[in-house]
């Protein structure tokens, strides 16, 4: 039981150091690109935090099918070097799936704010406007709430279960 708590909390903090390193500069990188960013200011760090903070609801989701994925191909804590190869893929996917699915919601969350809005929310983070960097953030994170345990759902949803006798 000791190994595989072990396993868990060493899964979890190298899924959240390395995604969300990858997530934030994906996303840093995208926006100054766009909006021309060349110093750093308050609203564009508000930005950067609730973009950490979205992948962080959102990348988290995707522990819990890992453990599960974990558990079933590693029974009795019995790791063998295939059992082990087949959790690491099926670890790969649910981080793919959670990278791409948390870049997905805020780069839909920014083309909606945007669409409804009369005001280009990329020019006035780069203006340093902090109201408007605060209600994009806030687009973002509730999105992230709302979509978070779907995108752990779909990750379940892979993992090969074996199927219940029906008894009727």
């Amino acid at each position: 039981m000791k190994t595989i708590s072990i396993i868990q909390f060493l899964l979890a903090f190298t899924i959240g150091i390395s995604s969300l390193f990858v997530l934030f500069k994906i996303i840093s990188f995208s926006m100054k690109k766009i909006y021309k960013i060349e110093v750093e200011n308050t609203a564009f760090a508000i930005f950067q935090t609730g973009i950490v903070i979205s992948g962080s609801f959102i990348l988290s989701s995707i522990i819990s099918p890992a453990i599960n994925a974990i558990r079933l191909l590693n029974p009795d804590n019995q790791f063998t070097s295939e059992s082990l190869l087949s959790s690491f893929g099926y670890i790969s996917i649910f981080v793919l799936i959670g990278l791409f699915c948390t870049i997905l919601v805020i780069a839909s969350g920014l083309i909606v704010l945007f669409q409804l809005t009369k005001v280009n929310e990329g020019v006035e983070i780069r203006n340093n406007n902090i109201p408007i960097a605060l209600i994009t953030v806030a687009m973002i994170l509730g999105l992230s709430i709302i979509v978070d345990e779907y995108v752990g759902v779909l990750c379940e949803a892979i993992i090969p279960y074996p199927a219940i006798p029906k008894f009727y």
